[in-house]
């Protein structure tokens, strides 16, 4: 497939038409290479979500892509920001083409409480570069989901969508939202950013469980989004500080 729209929207783009990951071809040639260099794919065989799932589709069914950036915020806890930037840029990319999906701390987009996008962020070893990987299911069958928490473009809009002009406007509205964290220092409440993902999060306000990543659970309300995009969780007996775990949303406060 051609991605004529979306090589004009980055600063340099490569398709390939299998690989192994996105996220793993982009860290090993950031060296070198503009921020907004975009590495795309119709089909990997080694693709990953976090807690390292493996995550396939089948080819040409999805929007599979990574982007480079390179932040260097004088306000560091603008790195943890980067998944929910990207989950923002895609969400508002779907809205256009009229679902109204919404955010999931810390990194997936659901479409009427089903998930539609999930993301990926990496750092290279040497801290010199962020590798920001996305899927977004897009004109997949409701047989050729893999779960039934799943859906797609083409479910939620009864229409095939144009892989090529979402990827682009993807990659439009991410450039524009980094820019004003940029341009805010790397600060998540002086660009806005924290304000617009709390008005798009399906987390905050629900009753949710919890499982880091040492196997450990906890369950109570999502109250909130801190400064440094740690979601906030009220048990019966403390309130939490969230920067890395699973979430399962129970209900609506």
């Amino acid at each position: 497939m051609e991605y004529l729209l979306s090589a004009q929207a980055a600063a340099g783009f490569e398709y390939l038409e299998q690989t192994g990951s996105t996220n793993a071809d982009l860290l090993a040639k950031a060296q070198g290479l503009p921020e907004f260099y975009v590495v795309a794919t119709d089909f990997q065989t080694a693709g990953k979500g976090r807690m390292d799932r493996s995550w396939e589709a089948k080819p040409g069914s999805s929007v599979m892509a990574s982007i480079l950036l390179r932040p260097q915020f004088p306000e560091s806890t603008g790195i943890g920001w980067l998944s929910l930037l990207t989950a923002l840029a895609i969400s508002r990319s779907i809205s256009a083409l009229g679902p109204k999906p919404l955010i999931k701390w810390p990194n997936d987009v659901l479409i009427a409480d089903k998930k539609v996008s999930g993301i990926l962020a990496e750092a290279a070893s040497d801290l010199s570069c962020v590798v920001i990987g996305f899927g977004i299911n897009v004109n997949q069958s409701i047989q050729e989901l893999p779960v039934e928490t799943a859906t797609s473009l083409s479910i939620e809009t009864a229409q095939a969508v144009n892989r090529d002009q979402l990827l682009a406007t993807v990659i439009e509205n991410l450039k524009q939202l980094y820019s004003e964290l940029v341009a805010a220092g790397g600060s998540a409440e002086a660009s806005g950013l924290r304000a617009a993902i709390l008005d798009a999060s399906a987390t905050v306000g629900s009753q949710v469980s919890v499982e880091f990543p040492d196997g450990k659970k906890a369950f109570g309300l999502a109250k909130d989004i801190d400064a440094t995009g740690r979601l906030v969780v009220e048990t019966q007996s403390q309130t939490l500080t969230v920067s890395a775990g699973d979430v399962l949303h129970l209900r609506k406060a």
